[in-house]
């Protein structure tokens, strides 16, 4: 299991969105790729209509330019975020999580991903930490830890899925 499906189910989160739906699942937990369409749906029926679908991997990349402080986008998230692991928070990351995370991005960067980050320590959920999402391709969140990787890397190349493979990482 990779870092982040590895460290209390983390969430996979572009441009630092996710919900829960009026549909009666609010406040219920969902993992993986199902919390994550769970949170598409939701936010769509807040009112972000473009909202798009995750990707195979469960994370949510939103394109350039995607508005993340319109009062739409805001209203939804505070209604959403509640299915993802952890209520939308990041909790606290223990050392050896830290530690782990470093190790994976330090072997991502010798497996050919050049520019791999080291993760963010935080307990803020990524939203909060004003990332841009313009200038990432994935940014993944949770158990306390971001990892925002940049748009001169690319998620879906044979490259990184093999680096990703030999070092354990799922986002």
């Amino acid at each position: 299991m990779g870092v982040l499906t590895g460290l209390a189910a983390l969430a996979s989160v572009s441009a630092l969105a996710a919900c829960g739906g009026s549909s009666g699942v609010a406040g219920k937990h969902t993992t993986g790729y199902g919390a994550f369409v769970a949170v598409s749906k939701c936010m769509r029926s807040h009112g972000v209509t473009h909202f798009p679908d995750p990707s195979s991997g469960g994370g949510l990349h939103l394109p350039a330019g995607f508005d993340v402080q319109s009062p739409a986008f805001k209203s939804a998230r505070a209604i959403c975020f509640k299915l993802l692991p952890g209520r939308g928070s990041s909790g606290k990351a223990s050392a050896a999580e830290v530690a782990a995370a470093r190790g994976t991005a330090q072997c991502m960067r010798e497996h050919g991903v050049t520019g791999f980050p080291d993760p963010i320590v935080s307990s803020k959920p990524p939203y909060e930490l004003n990332l841009n999402p313009a200038r990432y391709s994935e940014v993944s969140a949770g158990g306390g830890l971001v990892i925002a990787i940049p748009n001169s890397i690319d998620p879906r190349s044979p490259a990184f899925a093999k680096a990703a493979k030999v070092c354990d990482f799922s986002s």
